[in-house]
Protein backbone atom coordinates (compact mmCIF):
# COMPACT_ATOMS: atom_id res chain seq x y z
CA UNK A 1 0.00 0.00 0.00
CA UNK A 2 1.35 3.47 -1.09
CA UNK A 3 0.10 6.30 0.28
CA UNK A 4 0.70 10.45 -0.23
CA UNK A 5 -0.55 13.64 1.25
CA UNK A 6 -0.71 16.87 -0.05
CA UNK A 7 -3.18 19.35 1.68
CA UNK A 8 -6.80 18.13 1.95
CA UNK A 9 -6.36 15.34 -0.39
CA UNK A 10 -5.01 11.55 -0.33
CA UNK A 11 -3.77 9.15 -2.12
CA UNK A 12 -3.47 5.28 -1.73
CA UNK A 13 -3.92 2.08 -4.51
CA UNK A 14 -3.39 -1.10 -4.43
CA UNK A 15 -4.37 -4.43 -6.60
CA UNK A 16 -4.20 -7.92 -6.48
CA UNK A 17 -3.98 -10.06 -8.95
CA UNK A 18 -6.64 -12.58 -8.98
CA UNK A 19 -6.94 -15.06 -11.44
CA UNK A 20 -10.13 -17.05 -10.26
CA UNK A 21 -12.45 -13.94 -11.10
CA UNK A 22 -13.54 -14.15 -14.28
CA UNK A 23 -12.27 -11.19 -16.22
CA UNK A 24 -14.04 -9.00 -16.15
CA UNK A 25 -27.65 10.09 -9.05
CA UNK A 26 -27.70 14.86 -7.51
CA UNK A 27 -25.02 16.75 -7.25
CA UNK A 28 -22.71 17.70 -4.66
CA UNK A 29 -19.10 18.33 -3.92
CA UNK A 30 -16.52 16.21 -1.80
CA UNK A 31 -12.98 16.18 -1.07
CA UNK A 32 -12.01 12.73 -1.87
CA UNK A 33 -12.58 10.03 -4.45
CA UNK A 34 -11.92 6.59 -4.56
CA UNK A 35 -12.35 3.35 -6.98
CA UNK A 36 -12.09 -0.34 -7.48
CA UNK A 37 -12.23 -2.61 -10.56
CA UNK A 38 -13.00 -6.73 -10.35
CA UNK A 39 -12.52 -8.78 -12.83
CA UNK A 40 -8.94 -9.75 -14.00
CA UNK A 41 -8.29 -8.62 -10.81
CA UNK A 42 -8.78 -5.85 -8.11
CA UNK A 43 -7.68 -2.33 -8.16
CA UNK A 44 -8.68 0.75 -5.79
CA UNK A 45 -7.29 4.10 -5.24
CA UNK A 46 -8.53 6.57 -3.03
CA UNK A 47 -7.95 10.41 -3.41
CA UNK A 48 -8.61 13.59 -0.57
CA UNK A 49 -49.81 20.05 -21.62
CA UNK A 50 -51.78 18.63 -21.81
CA UNK A 51 -53.00 17.19 -24.83
CA UNK A 52 -54.83 20.18 -27.18
CA UNK A 53 -56.33 18.34 -29.39
CA UNK A 54 -59.61 20.10 -30.65
CA UNK A 55 -62.10 18.55 -33.31
CA UNK A 56 -63.63 20.85 -35.93
CA UNK A 57 -67.10 21.26 -34.09
CA UNK A 58 -65.25 21.85 -30.88
CA UNK A 59 -63.49 25.21 -32.21
CA UNK A 60 -66.61 25.86 -33.95
CA UNK A 61 -68.95 25.52 -30.90
CA UNK A 62 -66.26 27.97 -29.05
CA UNK A 63 -67.22 31.02 -31.68
CA UNK A 64 -70.17 33.79 -31.15
CA UNK A 65 -73.05 32.97 -32.47
CA UNK A 66 -73.53 34.53 -35.81
CA UNK A 67 -76.03 37.30 -36.27
CA UNK A 68 -76.33 39.79 -38.98
CA UNK A 69 -74.87 42.32 -36.68
CA UNK A 70 -71.60 40.69 -36.63
CA UNK A 71 -68.97 40.93 -38.74
CA UNK A 72 -67.71 37.09 -39.85
CA UNK A 73 -65.13 36.30 -37.37
CA UNK A 74 -61.23 35.61 -38.34
CA UNK A 75 -60.33 32.57 -40.00
CA UNK A 76 -59.81 29.70 -36.99
CA UNK A 77 -56.07 27.52 -37.74
CA UNK A 78 -55.24 25.00 -35.89
CA UNK A 79 -51.57 24.82 -34.15
CA UNK A 80 -49.13 21.81 -35.93
CA UNK A 81 -49.66 20.18 -32.07
CA UNK A 82 -53.49 20.47 -33.00
CA UNK A 83 -53.32 18.14 -36.27
CA UNK A 84 -50.80 16.45 -34.51
CA UNK A 85 -53.76 15.91 -32.01
CA UNK A 86 -51.48 15.90 -29.24
CA UNK A 87 -48.59 18.28 -27.33
CA UNK A 88 -44.75 15.79 -27.31
CA UNK A 89 -43.42 15.88 -23.73
CA UNK A 90 -40.36 16.12 -25.01
CA UNK A 91 -36.97 14.37 -24.31
CA UNK A 92 -36.56 13.71 -20.74
CA UNK A 93 -32.95 14.72 -19.47
CA UNK A 94 -31.07 11.66 -19.13
CA UNK A 95 -29.98 10.54 -15.53
CA UNK A 96 -26.16 10.52 -14.41
CA UNK A 97 -26.00 6.66 -15.47
CA UNK A 98 -27.51 6.93 -19.05
CA UNK A 99 -24.99 9.39 -19.15
CA UNK A 100 -22.10 7.12 -18.33
CA UNK A 101 -23.23 4.36 -20.32
CA UNK A 102 -22.73 6.60 -23.62
CA UNK A 103 -19.62 7.74 -22.31
CA UNK A 104 -18.72 4.07 -22.43
CA UNK A 105 -19.44 3.51 -25.79
CA UNK A 106 -17.77 6.40 -26.81
CA UNK A 107 -14.45 5.58 -25.27
CA UNK A 108 -14.91 1.60 -27.11
CA UNK A 109 -15.53 3.65 -30.26
CA UNK A 110 -12.41 5.73 -29.58
CA UNK A 111 -10.16 2.57 -28.25
CA UNK A 112 -10.50 0.14 -31.61
CA UNK A 113 -14.34 0.74 -32.36
CA UNK A 114 -15.02 -2.04 -30.40
CA UNK A 115 -19.26 -3.19 -30.21
CA UNK A 116 -21.27 -1.16 -27.60
CA UNK A 117 -22.52 -2.63 -24.67
CA UNK A 118 -26.14 -2.77 -24.06
CA UNK A 119 -27.92 -0.82 -21.27
CA UNK A 120 -29.15 -4.12 -19.29
CA UNK A 121 -31.90 -3.59 -16.84
CA UNK A 122 -31.14 -6.79 -14.09
CA UNK A 123 -26.96 -5.34 -14.19
CA UNK A 124 -28.51 -1.87 -13.14
CA UNK A 125 -30.37 -3.00 -10.72
CA UNK A 126 -27.74 -4.85 -8.56
CA UNK A 127 -25.66 -1.66 -9.55
CA UNK A 128 -27.77 0.59 -7.78
CA UNK A 129 -28.52 -1.88 -4.97
CA UNK A 130 -24.40 -1.71 -4.64
CA UNK A 131 -23.67 2.38 -4.76
CA UNK A 132 -27.35 2.61 -2.23
CA UNK A 133 -25.96 -0.05 0.00
CA UNK A 134 -22.12 1.52 0.34
CA UNK A 135 -23.51 4.72 0.70
CA UNK A 136 -25.84 4.43 3.76
CA UNK A 137 -24.03 1.79 5.28
CA UNK A 138 -20.74 3.31 5.18
CA UNK A 139 -18.83 0.72 3.15
CA UNK A 140 -16.30 0.98 0.00
CA UNK A 141 -15.94 -2.53 -1.33
CA UNK A 142 -16.52 -4.65 -4.23
CA UNK A 143 -17.66 -7.01 -1.47
CA UNK A 144 -20.49 -6.22 0.39
CA UNK A 145 -18.80 -6.14 4.35
CA UNK A 146 -22.34 -6.79 5.81
CA UNK A 147 -23.35 -9.65 3.64
CA UNK A 148 -20.53 -11.05 2.19
CA UNK A 149 -22.33 -10.84 -1.40
CA UNK A 150 -19.69 -10.37 -4.33
CA UNK A 151 -20.59 -8.71 -7.94
CA UNK A 152 -21.62 -12.48 -9.77
CA UNK A 153 -24.45 -12.97 -6.17
CA UNK A 154 -25.91 -9.46 -6.92
CA UNK A 155 -26.34 -9.47 -10.36
CA UNK A 156 -27.82 -13.10 -9.65
CA UNK A 157 -30.11 -11.80 -7.05
CA UNK A 158 -31.19 -8.96 -9.22
CA UNK A 159 -32.28 -11.81 -12.20
CA UNK A 160 -29.40 -11.67 -14.62
CA UNK A 161 -29.08 -14.60 -16.19
CA UNK A 162 -25.67 -15.42 -17.42
CA UNK A 163 -22.16 -14.15 -16.39
CA UNK A 164 -21.89 -10.44 -14.28
CA UNK A 165 -19.09 -11.14 -12.25
CA UNK A 166 -17.51 -8.05 -13.52
CA UNK A 167 -17.93 -5.12 -11.58
CA UNK A 168 -16.26 -1.06 -11.40
CA UNK A 169 -16.63 0.68 -8.23
CA UNK A 170 -15.69 4.29 -7.44
CA UNK A 171 -16.47 7.24 -4.52
CA UNK A 172 -16.34 10.86 -4.48
CA UNK A 173 -16.58 11.89 -8.61
CA UNK A 174 -19.46 14.07 -8.96
CA UNK A 175 -20.09 13.79 -12.66
CA UNK A 176 -20.20 10.90 -15.49
CA UNK A 177 -17.37 12.78 -16.91
CA UNK A 178 -15.09 12.60 -14.09
CA UNK A 179 -15.59 9.02 -13.07
CA UNK A 180 -15.52 7.70 -16.14
CA UNK A 181 -12.00 9.82 -16.63
CA UNK A 182 -11.11 8.26 -13.45
CA UNK A 183 -11.80 4.52 -14.32
CA UNK A 184 -10.12 5.14 -17.77
CA UNK A 185 -7.17 6.48 -16.31
CA UNK A 186 -6.91 3.05 -14.16
CA UNK A 187 -5.89 -0.51 -16.04
CA UNK A 188 -7.82 -2.38 -14.00
CA UNK A 189 -11.29 -0.32 -14.79
CA UNK A 190 -9.82 0.22 -18.74
CA UNK A 191 -9.65 -3.50 -18.95
CA UNK A 192 -13.24 -3.64 -17.76
CA UNK A 193 -14.95 -1.07 -20.08
CA UNK A 194 -12.68 -2.17 -22.83
CA UNK A 195 -13.16 -5.84 -22.79
CA UNK A 196 -14.59 -7.47 -25.82
CA UNK A 197 -16.20 -10.68 -23.74
CA UNK A 198 -18.78 -8.20 -22.53
CA UNK A 199 -22.03 -6.95 -24.22
CA UNK A 200 -24.09 -5.44 -21.36
CA UNK A 201 -23.87 -2.53 -18.88
CA UNK A 202 -26.01 -1.70 -15.47
CA UNK A 203 -24.66 1.00 -13.95
CA UNK A 204 -26.06 2.95 -10.37
CA UNK A 205 -25.27 6.29 -9.24
CA UNK A 206 -26.19 6.61 -5.57
CA UNK A 207 -25.94 10.20 -3.81
CA UNK A 208 -25.20 10.56 -0.11
CA UNK A 209 -26.05 14.01 1.59
CA UNK A 210 -23.92 14.05 5.25
CA UNK A 211 -21.37 11.67 4.04
CA UNK A 212 -18.66 11.57 6.83
CA UNK A 213 -15.25 9.86 7.08
CA UNK A 214 -16.68 6.73 8.67
CA UNK A 215 -16.71 4.77 5.14
CA UNK A 216 -14.98 1.27 5.64
CA UNK A 217 -12.41 0.81 3.38
CA UNK A 218 -11.21 -2.81 1.63
CA UNK A 219 -9.46 -2.17 -1.09
CA UNK A 220 -6.89 -4.84 -1.07
CA UNK A 221 -8.21 -7.92 -1.50
CA UNK A 222 -11.76 -9.32 -1.78
CA UNK A 223 -11.34 -10.49 2.03
CA UNK A 224 -14.88 -8.59 2.89
CA UNK A 225 -12.68 -7.07 5.75
CA UNK A 226 -12.17 -3.78 5.77
CA UNK A 227 -8.43 -2.01 6.32
CA UNK A 228 -9.20 1.23 7.21
CA UNK A 229 -11.60 4.35 7.19
CA UNK A 230 -11.87 7.34 4.59
CA UNK A 231 -14.26 9.36 3.23
CA UNK A 232 -16.56 11.40 3.12
CA UNK A 233 -17.18 11.11 -0.62
CA UNK A 234 -20.99 11.69 -0.93
CA UNK A 235 -21.40 10.29 -4.55
CA UNK A 236 -20.95 6.61 -5.16
CA UNK A 237 -20.99 4.75 -8.60
CA UNK A 238 -20.87 1.12 -9.44
CA UNK A 239 -20.91 -0.52 -13.04
CA UNK A 240 -21.98 -4.48 -13.77
CA UNK A 241 -20.34 -5.97 -16.72
CA UNK A 242 -22.22 -9.13 -18.26
CA UNK A 243 -23.02 -11.79 -21.43
CA UNK A 244 -25.11 -14.13 -21.66
CA UNK A 245 -24.80 -17.50 -23.64
CA UNK A 246 -27.46 -19.43 -25.29
CA UNK A 247 -26.83 -21.95 -22.50
CA UNK A 248 -28.57 -19.68 -20.45
CA UNK A 249 -31.52 -20.42 -21.15
CA UNK A 250 -32.58 -16.61 -22.29
CA UNK A 251 -34.37 -15.72 -25.58
CA UNK A 252 -31.70 -12.08 -25.28
CA UNK A 253 -29.00 -13.56 -25.48
CA UNK A 254 -27.77 -11.19 -28.22
CA UNK A 255 -28.30 -7.61 -28.07
CA UNK A 256 -29.31 -4.89 -30.31
CA UNK A 257 -28.06 -1.86 -30.13
CA UNK A 258 -29.46 1.76 -31.14
CA UNK A 259 -26.78 4.10 -32.49
CA UNK A 260 -24.23 2.84 -29.53
CA UNK A 261 -26.61 3.41 -26.98
CA UNK A 262 -27.11 6.78 -26.76
CA UNK A 263 -30.32 8.28 -25.15
CA UNK A 264 -31.92 10.48 -27.43
CA UNK A 265 -31.54 11.55 -31.23
CA UNK A 266 -33.00 14.21 -33.35
CA UNK A 267 -33.46 11.70 -36.99
CA UNK A 268 -35.27 8.86 -37.65
CA UNK A 269 -32.54 7.27 -39.29
CA UNK A 270 -30.56 5.32 -36.93
CA UNK A 271 -27.70 3.06 -37.24
CA UNK A 272 -28.18 -0.75 -35.34
CA UNK A 273 -25.24 -2.79 -34.04
CA UNK A 274 -27.05 -6.31 -33.89
CA UNK A 275 -25.10 -9.07 -31.99
CA UNK A 276 -24.76 -12.89 -32.66
CA UNK A 277 -23.04 -12.96 -35.68
CA UNK A 278 -21.79 -16.52 -34.63
CA UNK A 279 -25.17 -17.90 -34.29
CA UNK A 280 -27.62 -16.60 -36.71
CA UNK A 281 -27.55 -16.96 -40.28
CA UNK A 282 -31.10 -14.69 -40.52
CA UNK A 283 -32.52 -11.49 -38.88
CA UNK A 284 -35.78 -9.88 -39.15
CA UNK A 285 -36.57 -6.28 -37.45
CA UNK A 286 -39.84 -4.06 -37.60
CA UNK A 287 -40.47 -1.54 -35.27
CA UNK A 288 -42.43 -1.88 -31.99
CA UNK A 289 -45.95 -3.04 -33.31
CA UNK A 290 -45.45 -2.55 -36.22
CA UNK A 291 -44.92 -5.56 -39.66
CA UNK A 292 -41.41 -7.34 -39.80
CA UNK A 293 -39.59 -7.41 -42.54
CA UNK A 294 -38.47 -10.32 -44.51
CA UNK A 295 -36.24 -12.55 -43.34
CA UNK A 296 -32.32 -11.28 -44.30
CA UNK A 297 -29.03 -12.76 -43.84
CA UNK A 298 -27.41 -11.78 -40.55
CA UNK A 299 -25.71 -8.43 -40.64
CA UNK A 300 -23.97 -6.76 -37.86
CA UNK A 301 -24.05 -3.20 -38.84
CA UNK A 302 -27.64 -2.26 -40.23
CA UNK A 303 -29.28 1.31 -41.10
CA UNK A 304 -33.11 1.49 -39.77
CA UNK A 305 -35.77 3.96 -39.68
CA UNK A 306 -37.89 4.55 -36.85
CA UNK A 307 -41.32 4.79 -36.87
CA UNK A 308 -42.95 8.19 -37.46
CA UNK A 309 -43.39 10.68 -34.57
CA UNK A 310 -41.39 11.88 -31.55
CA UNK A 311 -40.84 10.02 -28.48
CA UNK A 312 -39.84 6.58 -27.05
CA UNK A 313 -39.11 4.42 -30.07
CA UNK A 314 -38.37 0.72 -29.45
CA UNK A 315 -37.11 -1.63 -32.69
CA UNK A 316 -37.23 -5.22 -32.34
CA UNK A 317 -35.16 -7.70 -33.89
CA UNK A 318 -35.72 -11.65 -34.30
CA UNK A 319 -32.37 -13.96 -34.84
CA UNK A 320 -32.83 -17.02 -36.76
CA UNK A 321 -29.83 -19.49 -37.33
CA UNK A 322 -29.49 -23.15 -39.55
CA UNK A 323 -31.82 -24.89 -37.26
CA UNK A 324 -34.66 -22.50 -37.42
CA UNK A 325 -34.38 -21.77 -33.82
CA UNK A 326 -35.39 -17.67 -32.98
CA UNK A 327 -34.11 -15.68 -30.74
CA UNK A 328 -35.06 -12.09 -30.01
CA UNK A 329 -33.80 -8.64 -28.65
CA UNK A 330 -34.98 -5.13 -28.53
CA UNK A 331 -33.77 -1.55 -27.38
CA UNK A 332 -35.44 2.11 -27.23
CA UNK A 333 -34.58 5.46 -27.91
CA UNK A 334 -35.67 8.63 -28.00
CA UNK A 335 -36.82 10.90 -30.94
CA UNK A 336 -36.89 14.55 -31.26
CA UNK A 337 -37.15 14.78 -34.64
CA UNK A 338 -38.22 18.42 -36.60
CA UNK A 339 -41.59 18.32 -37.49
CA UNK A 340 -40.45 18.14 -41.21
CA UNK A 341 -38.72 15.09 -40.34
CA UNK A 342 -41.32 13.12 -39.12
CA UNK A 343 -43.24 11.85 -41.72
CA UNK A 344 -42.69 8.58 -44.36
CA UNK A 345 -44.06 10.95 -47.39
CA UNK A 346 -43.32 14.58 -45.80
CA UNK A 347 -46.69 16.63 -44.53
CA UNK A 348 -48.16 19.52 -45.89
CA UNK A 349 -50.69 21.48 -43.84
CA UNK A 350 -54.02 22.08 -45.35
CA UNK A 351 -54.87 24.88 -43.54
CA UNK A 352 -58.12 26.27 -45.54
CA UNK A 353 -59.69 22.76 -44.97
CA UNK A 354 -59.74 24.01 -41.13
CA UNK A 355 -60.95 27.97 -41.71
CA UNK A 356 -64.23 28.35 -39.88
CA UNK A 357 -65.59 31.74 -41.65
CA UNK A 358 -69.20 32.55 -40.48
CA UNK A 359 -71.21 33.20 -43.63
CA UNK A 360 -72.82 36.75 -44.50
CA UNK A 361 -75.98 37.73 -43.71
Amino acid sequence: MLGSMAGSKRTVSGERSNPAQDSVRRRGSVPCAVWLAMGAGMMATLCGGPAISQSRASLSASLPEARSDTPPPLAVRPTFEEILGTTEPGVPSPSFEDQVLEIVNQERWTNGMLAPLKGNAELATAAEGHSQAMAERNFFSHCDLDTGTLPSQRTAAAGYVGNGSAENAAAGQSTPVSVMATWMGSTGHRNNILSTSRRELGIGYFFQGGDQNNVRLDLVDPTCVHESLGGPYGHYWTQNFGFRSTSDSDPNVYPVVIDREAFATTSRSVDLYVYGSSWASEMRIRNAGGVWTNWMPHATDTSWQLSSGNGLKTVEVELRNAAMQVLTSLDSIHLDAPISDLFDDGFELGLSSWDVVHPTP
